[in-house]
């Protein structure tokens, strides 16, 4: 487990600025200000949002519904911001023609506005060769991955005889799109610059030049603060001064939905504001939504240095591994207990405040609260989640949540658990419904789980100016 706090205070991490991009509004002002109200933004989808509509209505049970991001205005938004952001390579801006690295670009521009810094080239604040990235998503750029393939079987098709396999048959085509791409270079630039999964991270490094390191991890649902994590572990042990970190997911598409459908995971109730309901006993699922959260940490010496103060203090954290499946977790929630236990000891405290990963599906809910109570928390730390108002942004839920946290920190006040109305008597933690004050003082914890075992915890606190 992680310990950030030094002995002289010089490499303490900061948060000194956030950014977010997210159904619920397109900064992370406008999302905590939603939050707050606890007003879903979950609705039914339209054919112009969401590819293979027709077949999409003939799954059984699947409400064509989601939380979603307009974006063609946030292409706009980035574009008349694109100065600003200076980036000296006109691909980076190419790039965002990709969704998932529109979004995470446009969270940067607020990120780096609110932490005071510029990142033009003639008003650089950002030492490169100290300044990292660690910067996550769970899929890549799956609009331009899609594209590509399609466009690579359809090729195909004239080569195979009239025996050929159906798979190819372009009739069946999974992924259709007008649009196509003749040269084998656009090709590759394409999927390396757009449908990698470090196609976001690549294009925030290029932007501010970062030449510390650039990393991408990738953790399902837990990438993004398991990237505040690794990221605050740069800091803390002196490889950089200010690392960039977060995550994006641009993955409302017809394969993800039809795949967690099948999964059994996405709501069936056809009142799609109240569909996801985290920790309700009449909870069956969540909402898929898309997003990007970035957050900028930095050491207390170089924001003393700038002359600026932290949104709050990462004081901690870590992450462990949940063997028991693919999508499935331990039912018990002894691996929940164990990482909230570690963190606690290793860190000499406990949180007050816990945001979950509150997913409302059954086994997610279950598996949290009862490691919450496994780890003696039930009656400590006062919980909350946010993904009735958001819905489940899948690999930018972890930033994007860390960050409306740490604006909780900084306003002295959580955030409730939108839809809840009856809560499950199984899940016996103390859970706030509506948006309160809390003390200043309090810790903050931040739970994510994710597909695949991934366990993750976060530590943080209102930040006291030294």
């Amino acid at each position: 487990m992680l310990r950030f706090a030094g002995r002289s205070g010089e490499r303490d991490v900061l948060v000194t600025g956030v950014g977010a991009v997210t159904p619920a509004g397109l900064t992370s002002t406008a999302c905590f200000h939603a939050v707050r109200q606890g007003q879903s933004v979950a609705r039914a989808l339209t054919p112009a949002e969401i590819d293979h509509w027709t077949e999409l209505g003939q799954v059984p049970g699947l409400r064509r519904a989601g939380c979603v991001v307009d974006h063609a205005i946030v292409l706009r938004r980035l574009t008349s911001l694109w100065p600003t952001l200076g980036a000296a390579d006109p691909e980076v801006l190419a790039s965002a023609d990709e969704p998932m690295v529109a979004l995470a670009l446009l969270a940067l521009s607020e990120a780096l506005q609110s932490a005071g810094l510029t990142a033009t080239p003639r008003q650089r604040d950002l030492d490169r060769q100290r300044t990292a990235v660690v910067f996550g998503s769970s899929k890549g750029g799956l609009r331009t991955a899609e594209r590509l393939i399609s466009q690579q079987r359809a090729n195909l098709v004239p080569v195979f005889s009239a025996g050929a396999p159906a798979a190819v048959d372009s009739a069946v085509l999974p992924w259709q799109s007008p649009q196509t791409v003749a040269d084998a270079g656009e090709v590759e630039r394409l999927w390396r610059q757009q449908a990698g999964t470090d196609a976001a991270t690549v294009a925030i490094a290029g932007v501010l030049s970062a030449e510390a390191t650039v990393q991408c991890p990738v953790a399902a649902c837990a990438t993004g603060l398991i990237s505040v994590l690794q990221g605050a572990a740069l800091i803390s042990s002196g490889q950089c001064d200010v690392c960039v970190v977060g995550s994006a997911d641009a993955a409302l598409r017809a394969s993800v939905l039809s795949s967690f459908h099948r999964l059994g995971v996405l709501s069936r109730q056809s009142g799609q504001d109240r569909a996801c309901r985290p920790f309700d006993a009449q909870r069956d699922g969540f909402v898929v939504g898309e997003g990007a959260g970035v957050l900028i940490l930095e050491s207390r010496q170089h924001a003393r240095q700038r002359g600026v103060a932290g949104l709050c203090r990462v004081l901690g954290g870590g992450w462990l591994s949940d063997p028991t499946g693919l999508t499935q977790m331990d039912e018990t929630g002894a691996v929940v207990e164990q990482l909230l236990r570690r963190c606690c000891e290793v860190n000499a405290l406990q949180p007050q405040i816990l945001g979950l990963h509150g997913t409302a599906t059954e086994t997610n809910d279950l598996v949290e609260s009862r490691g919450v109570v496994r780890a003696g928390l039930a009656d400590v730390a006062e919980c909350f989640a946010t993904k009735g108002v958001t819905g489940h942004l899948l690999g930018a839920a972890g930033a994007v949540e860390t960050i409306l946290a740490v604006r909780g920190i900084a306003a002295g006040a959580r955030p409730g658990t939108a839809n809840l109305e009856r809560q499950d008597e199984r899940c016996q933690i103390r859970l706030a419904r509506e948006y309160g004050a809390v003390s200043h003082r309090a810790v903050w914890g931040k739970l994510s789980l994710g597909f695949g075992g991934h366990v993750a915890c976060g530590l943080f606190v209102k930040d006291a100016v030294r």
